[in-house]
């Protein structure tokens, strides 16, 4: 699809939850402490840049990126902040990945630290080597300060603003496979979303199934009921495709502070199937630039039940 091109973009470098990363000690030095990524050196500040390039990069995307990712979270550049600031954990789903200003109740502290009531195991895993309390603490800091994007990021979503509005990423990713239980579909925009257009209408999720042969009897029952046999061919291929989707329910969400992201949460966890999530060209920005043209992905849920 066409969209490939759009799943780089500044206004979603962001920073994810250290849930799930490496174990080995991949991006830590001998002392525990991040190696900052190969792309500049910054200093470890209470930066989302700065988070993402000395600690998400090197350390948590070696394990927490593609379809394959644990619990979904994909925590390279082009997915992390979309999917952490305001969303909710895939293991505990009553707390957030990251709550701005509440660092102590945003669960991929939680999982850093070690917190006696998370599941599964302290993060990164299979440690020690654990983060150092020092970078704990900036990222403490970070998450009381609001969990802003970088300053950089935020002048290149000005930049994106200017130019037309797209899809900027989705999670999971077109035409790739899940192995595991989906909770929810994530789409990362270039601008704010304009909540007022997010419907039933304007956004849907489908679950595909087989193909369905065209029923012949039904062909000779509406041939019979008076209806001409392209008429009755054109109905009965209608039926046949109607009965090859089925429309999920769905709540749609934009999360406080994290507005070029959409949550799209089907009633049930997806299992395993293959599914479409259709944008309609009318959903715009807070400047009323639409899409223009309807955006759809598919992906699969290849999960163990």
């Amino acid at each position: 699809m066409s969209s490939a091109g759009y799943m780089t973009i500044a206004t979603l470098l962001v920073a994810a939850t250290l849930g799930g990363c490496s174990g080995n000690g991949a991006g830590l030095d001998a002392n525990g402490n991040p190696i900052t990524s190969g792309s500049g050196n910054v200093p470890l500040t209470a930066d989302f840049q700065a988070i993402q390039d000395n600690v998400f990069t090197p350390i948590c995307s070696v394990c927490h990126i593609g379809a394959g990712a644990p619990e979904g979270l994909q925590l390279d550049a082009a997915h992390s902040y979309m999917l952490i600031v305001n969303v909710a954990s895939a293991e505990q789903p009553n707390l957030k990945r990251i709550l701005p200003g509440d660092p102590d109740n945003s669960y991929l502290i939680q999982k850093i630290e070690g917190a006696p009531t998370i599941s599964g195991v302290r993060m990164p895993a299979n440690g020690p080597p654990y983060l150092p309390q020092s970078t704990i603490d900036t990222m403490r800091q970070w998450v009381t300060n609001g969990a802003p994007q970088s300053a950089a990021a935020q002048v290149a979503a000005m930049v994106k603003a200017t130019k037309r509005f797209s899809v900027a990423a989705t999670a999971p990713d077109n035409a790739s496979v899940v192995s595991a239980v989906l909770p929810r579909v994530v789409v990362g925009f270039s601008g704010e979303i304009d909540s007022n257009l997010l419907n039933d209408t304007t956004v849907s999720l489908q679950k595909l199934n087989a193909i369905q042969p065209i029923d012949t009897m039904a062909i000779k029952a509406m041939a019979a009921a008076g209806n001409s046999p392209g008429q009755a061919m054109t109905a009965a291929g209608a039926m046949a495709s109607a009965a090859a989707s089925q429309h999920l329910p769905i709540t749609l969400e934009v999360p406080a502070g994290n507005t070029t992201a959409l949550v799209i949460t089907p009633g049930t966890p997806l299992t395993s199937g293959t599914y479409r999530v259709t944008l309609r060209a009318s959903l715009a920005d807070m400047n009323a630039q639409a899409l223009g043209s309807d955006f759809t992905f598919t992906f699969t849920v290849d999960a163990l039940q």
